[in-house]
């Protein structure tokens, strides 16, 4: 063999050698999952549901902004790890538009028909409740969003459930 059939493949060697590493590298990234109301959502520790969400006029105190309007689902999450877990109301985003400010947590309970601020689960069990957001009058569309995080604090798997209004 040449030396400059060598050096060809030598090239060519570490050319396939380097896009194989970037194909494999891609493959163990974070993921995005949607799905629709009354979908069940498969996370790493648990289970979630929403429920199709409802514009309502009032709740208990809950004041309502001009530009806003209130609305309403149930969500259910159950623990599927083997280990005890808190469920934190405000770890479920909700989302309606592409604006900077459209985006909100649940409003702290009022009752206990309202899913609590921080839920401790034990394997297997499960806790249910209403959230209640104040949102734009304009969004047609909610979507409540679920960010799993690595232990480093980075982003891993990402969960969307869009909810007609």
């Amino acid at each position: 063999m040449s030396k400059k059939a060598f050096e060809f493949n030598k090239t060519l060697l570490c050319v396939l050698i380097l896009a194989t590493a970037l194909l494999l590298a891609g493959c163990g990234g974070a993921k995005s999952t949607r799905a629709k109301a009354d979908e069940t959502v498969h996370t790493a520790l648990f289970d979630f549901t929403c429920g199709q969400a409802e514009v309502i006029d009032s709740y208990k105190s809950i004041s309502i902004p001009d530009g806003d309007k209130l609305v309403q689902f149930q969500i259910s999450v159950t623990n599927t790890s083997e280990d005890t877990y808190p469920i934190y109301k405000d770890d479920f985003q909700l989302q309606w538009g592409d604006g900077d400010d459209d985006f909100c947590v649940g409003c702290e309970p009022e009752d206990d028909v309202m899913l609590p601020d921080v839920t401790n689960l034990a394997p297997g069990e499960s806790v249910s409740g209403l959230i209640v957001a104040k949102i734009s009058t304009d969004a047609s569309t909610l979507t409540v969003a679920y960010q799993e995080n690595y232990e480093d604090g980075s982003n891993a798997n990402a969960y969307f459930v869009d909810l007609s209004l």
